[in-house]
Formats: C-alpha cells, sequence, structure tokens
C-alpha cells in the first residue's frame, strides 16, 4: 500500500502545508533501480578517517578506489597519516578535503577499530563533528571497529564497547534527509570481507538499513573471498519459499536479477499466483507445503531435476495468527510454531542429510523485529522470530566446517498486504516509527537477503541483520 502522506508532503502543496503546520517530512529514500555495478561510486566524494595504519585502513582505500569513489582525507584529523600510509601501499591516488571548503561528501567511512582507550574515541567528536551540517540527502555513513571479543584488553574493549551506541544515535539524527548509518565490526584476519560489507552498506540497496551493527568474522571453512563481479549470482541455484507475492516476489525478482536461478515455492492454492510470479523472472514454480514432513526432500529432488544442488536457500514463508495469550487456541500456536520455526529446521536437516546443498551454499532466514521487541498479541509469532535469531547464531558454529553460511534478516514495518490491513491510525503511527519516518518496501528485504546471499556477504556468517530503517521499537 502506498505511503500517502510520504507522496502528499513531497507536492508543492503538501511542502508548503507542511512548513506552515511545522510537520515532519519523510524523506524520499533512493533505492538500486539496477544490480550491483563495479564503479558503484563512480559519481561519489568519499571522506575517509583511521584511528591507525593498518590492515583495515588499506582495505577500506582499496574497496572505495575499486567502487570509484573519490577518496579526501581530511587535513585537520589525526588519523591523516593512518590513511595516507593505507593509500599509499594501496597505490590509490587521495586528496586533502576541508572542512569549510563547500563541497560536501557524500560518503563517510572512518577506521577506529585502532581505538583503545577513551581518549581515542575524540576522533569520532573530530571526525564527524565539522561536516554534518552539510551532508547531502541520501549519504552513507559507516564506522569500522572490533568486536568485543577481539580486544586486547579491558579498555580497548571498552572503547570498542561504545560504538554501537554511538552509530545507533548517529542514526537518529541524520535520518530525516535520508541518511544512513551503520557500523561493521570487523575480526581480525577477516579485513578481506571489508569490500563486500561496504558496497552494500554505501549503494542504494541499503536504503532502508541504518543504525546496524555487522559483524564480518571471515568466510566458512575453504571458502575464498572473491573479487567483485557484476551479476554475483550467475550459475547459482536459489530457492525462496512464500515465493508467490509479497516480500518473497521480491527476493525471488532481486536474486534472478543478480543471476540466479530461482526455483520459487509456495502451498499448492497459490500455483496460480506462484507460476505467474517465476515466470515473470525465468524462475521454476514449485508448489509445495513447506510443512510437510518431507518438503527439504522434495526440494532436493526438483534441484536435482534441474541439474544441481542449492546454492542459496532463503526461508521466507511465515504466517501470523494473533491472539492475547489468555484467548489463545491451542492449535493457533501450533500452525505458527510449525510453519515459521519448525518447517525451516526440518528442511535445513533433510538437506543437510542428503547432501543437497552446494559448496559455499548461503541460507537465510527471515526473522522480525517482533522477534526482537515482542508485541502483544504476538506471543506465538514473536517466540519463533526470536528462536530463528538463535537457531542462525547456532548453526553457524555448525556448518562453518561445511562451508556454509547462514545468516538472518529481521524486517520492521513493511508495506505489504498484511501491514495495509492494520486500521488506519495505527498503520500511520507505526510508519512513522524510524528514524526515516516511514515504512519500507519489499524490495529493501529483498536487497538485503541478496546481500546475505551473495559473494558480498562472504564474511558474514551467523548475523541477524535488521531491515527497519532504525524502527524505535527493539534493541
Amino acid at each position: 500500500m502506498a505511503d500517502k502522506i510520504l507522496e502528499f508532503v513531497h507536492t508543492s502543496t503538501g511542502k508548503q502545508i507542511a512548513a506552515a503546520l511545522g510537520l515532519p517530512v519523510p524523506p524520499l529514500l533512493k533505492r538500486a533501480k539496477a544490480g550491483y555495478a563495479e564503479k558503484s561510486l563512480a559519481n561519489s566524494n568519499a571522506l575517509v578517517g583511521a584511528s591507525a595504519f593498518g590492515p583495515v585502513a588499506t582495505a577500506v582505500v582499496k574497496a572505495l578506489n575499486a567502487m570509484g569513489a573519490s577518496i579526501k582525507v581530511s587535513a585537520d584529523l589525526a588519523g591523516l597519516d593512518g590513511i595516507k600510509q593505507a593509500a599509499a601501499k594501496a597505490k590509490v591516488d587521495v586528496s586533502i578535503s576541508q572542512a569549510d571548503n563547500g563541497v560536501p561528501e557524500n560518503v563517510y567511512v572512518l577506521d577506529v577499530t585502532a581505538a583503545a582507550n577513551v581518549a581515542d574515541l575524540r576522533l569520532l567528536y573530530d571526525f564527524f563533528n565539522p561536516r554534518l551540517r552539510k551532508v547531502p540527502s541520501n549519504s552513507r555513513i559507516v564506522v569500522i571497529g572490533r568486536p568485543r571479543g577481539d580486544c586486547k584488553d579491558a579498555l580497548a574493549e571498552t572503547a570498542q564497547s561504545s560504538l554501537p551506541g554511538f552509530i545507533r544515535s548517529l542514526a537518529k539524527e541524520s535520518g530525516k534527509n535520508g541518511t544512513t548509518a551503520n557500523l561493521i565490526q570487523v575480526k581480525t584476519g577477516a579485513e578481506n570481507g571489508i569490500e563486500g560489507a561496504l558496497r552494500f552498506f554505501l549503494s542504494p540497496h541499503s536504503a532502508f538499513v541504518t543504525g546496524q551493527v555487522l559483524p564480518v568474522v571471515g568466510a566458512p571453512k575453504g571458502v575464498k573471498v572473491a573479487a567483485f563481479s557484476e551479476k554475483p549470482l550467475t550459475g547459482k541455484l536459489a530457492v525462496v519459499t512464500g515465493a508467490a507475492r509479497g516480500i518473497g516476489a521480491a527476493i525471488a525478482e532481486v536474486l534472478a536479477r543478480e543471476g540466479a536461478t530461482v526455483i520459487g515455492v509456495d502451498r499448492p492454492a497459490d500455483e496460480s499466483v506462484l507460476g505467474t510470479t517465476m515466470s515473470s523472472i525465468g524462475g521454476i514454480a514449485c508448489p509445495l507445503d513447506i510443512t510437510d514432513a518431507d518438503a527439504g526432500k522434495k526440494l532436493a529432488a526438483v534441484a536435482a531435476q534441474k541439474g544441481g544442488k542449492i546454492d542459496i536457500i532463503v526461508h521466507n514463508a511465515g504466517i501470523t495468527r494473533d491472539k492475547m495469550m489468555r484467548n489463545m487456541a491451542a492449535h493457533l500456536w501450533d500452525m505458527v510454531l510449525d510453519v515459521n520455526l519448525g518447517a525451516i529446521v526440518r528442511c535445513n536437516d533433510q538437506l543437510l542429510a542428503g547432501d543437497a546443498f552446494g559448496f559455499n551454499a548461503r541460507i537465510v532466514c527471515i526473522s522480525s523485529i517482533g522477534g526482537i521487541a515482542g508485541n502483544a498479541g504476538q506471543t506465538n509469532y514473536a517466540a519463533t522470530k526470536s528462536a530463528v535469531i538463535g537457531y542462525v547464531d547456532a548453526m553457524a558454529k555448525q556448518l562453518e566446517g561445511k562451508g556454509i553460511s547462514i545468516n538472518a534478516i529481521a524486517p520492521g514495518f513493511i508495506e505489504t498486504q498484511m501491514t495495509a490491513a492494520i486500521p488506519v491510525v495505527t498503520r500511520e503511527v507505526a510508519r512513522r516509527l524510524s528514524s526515516l519516518s516511514q515504512g519500507g518496501l519489499p524490495v529493501d528485504i529483498a536487497e538485503a537477503v541478496t546481500f546475505m546471499a551473495s559473494p558480498l556477504a562472504a564474511g558474514v556468517n551467523g548475523a541477524t541483520l535488521r531491515v527497519c530503517g532504525q524502527n524505535l521499537v527493539g534493541a
């Protein structure tokens, strides 16, 4: 369902009324109109800073150069020498940027992985404070730090622990004009995964992702981080459940856009709609009830008929059966638990037992911010979506040795048939409860899923990424 208020306040009349009444104006987000491009930052000025010269600073400079950005460093920043050394090592040209030169950058990347005490955190202030008044709309901010367990001592861990709170606050300050701010926590030795994460966070593909923390922990055993290529899913066979319409259909479409052959799965009752959706992307329709006891075996058989193993599976299918706990019938509890959780576990177990996954396969599950924050009347749904987060974290440890990655996406308020049925006042309030002051679109979830399913996320495993415009509900 279209956001009529957002559309109206961006008309000439709407702008006048909003200004007269002092109403907030949700930003127009610039979303991707095509697939990933090698020189995605060809028209961007990127300001870069670093707490010290090191492998992260070098990886950042190399990545920005590969994306075609015009890389700038600040003459008044303590971290200038670190970036200059990194640029020299990477054989990349950088130019000096003055905070007051009237030419604002639209990409900001700050490496604070070397921050090891309270004094080192001053770099956050020095880098951002002089520039935030001039940040163009739909700019991108990324801070890079280390995970807490990767620090040399308690003081360094304390310094790194400041970054999630900082980035969440900065995202809330920056969201009014569509700018996003995110944190990458890169494990020592996993620096080769930085470029893929930056390609996502610094692009229109992540328009509705802000205030989030993404751990980059390194590729699974035997998996090498591949150099970037356009249409990175070419030759991959992907399964998407709940693919007939809505978010599932959007996921299938974006996976196909990046080169994947998609097997779309949905209930036999939706076979006609599923067929139409798959036909539009050159995919394969597979009418199947995912709660069938042998659904995983059937999916493996379909993949085998198409000449291969499963490279990607997206567990998107899910249902809600809302009732207050005191009024909930047992069958409503059982139904939601089986569809949203039991089917995922059974399917993956059967695919693993049958050796149906290809090497370097990627599993993506759909959670929800409802599983993080909870919702009255959704104890069954929230339990399953919370369990998915734990499942992904636990399974990552088991699958890493098999060369398989597993991650989750947690959507916030997304414009779908389900949210269109919410009473109008409740719906309008829910839309505005995020730093970007609007609901997301199915394509926003599809873009995040495709990132997790692609080589760009080779260093990401066991993570749950919220796609919610930094919804004010939840952690």
